[in-house]
């Protein structure tokens, strides 16, 4: 059965989104420029859209899928991955919180993602592959 686990929001995405929202009704009431308006609105549209839309997934075959929002969905045979490691990088990634996690396939860095749940995340890839590393046990 597949399991779906959302990705974890971090407080800073929360604030931005806040943030265009506010600046998205401050330019409807002052009166901004028609372009400004819609270019504002649309960007806080994307923003939640991504919040919305971000997840990984784990399907019955042994597949790992990473989808957010309008990017191009990621997929690993969860046989590849052979560590997961916790970090906070802030690099851009298919992750909506500091609080994530690097998948390696081999010995490079394939992606890094924020599910909500670590220790079920990589408790559930393991199911399919025992011999995944835990670089960093303690949040295991």
């Amino acid at each position: 059965m597949d399991r779906t686990f959302k990705s974890k929001v971090g407080w800073w995405y929360h604030m931005i989104i806040w943030i265009m929202g506010i600046c998205t009704v401050l330019a409807f009431v002052v009166g901004k420029s028609m372009g400004a308006m819609i270019i504002l609105l649309l960007m806080t549209l994307f923003l939640i859209h991504g919040m919305l839309t971000t997840w990984y997934k784990i399907t019955a075959d042994g597949m790992l899928i990473a989808h957010s929002s309008f990017f191009p969905e990621k997929k690993l045979n969860i046989k590849e991955i052979t560590a997961v490691e916790a970090t906070s990088l802030p690099i851009s990634s298919y992750a909506l919180s500091l609080d994530r996690l690097i998948i390696y396939k081999g010995i490079q860095q394939w992606m890094l993602i924020s599910p909500v749940n670590k220790k079920e995340f990589v408790k559930c890839l393991r199911q399919y592959n025992p011999d995944i590393q835990v670089k960093e046990p303690s949040f295991m």
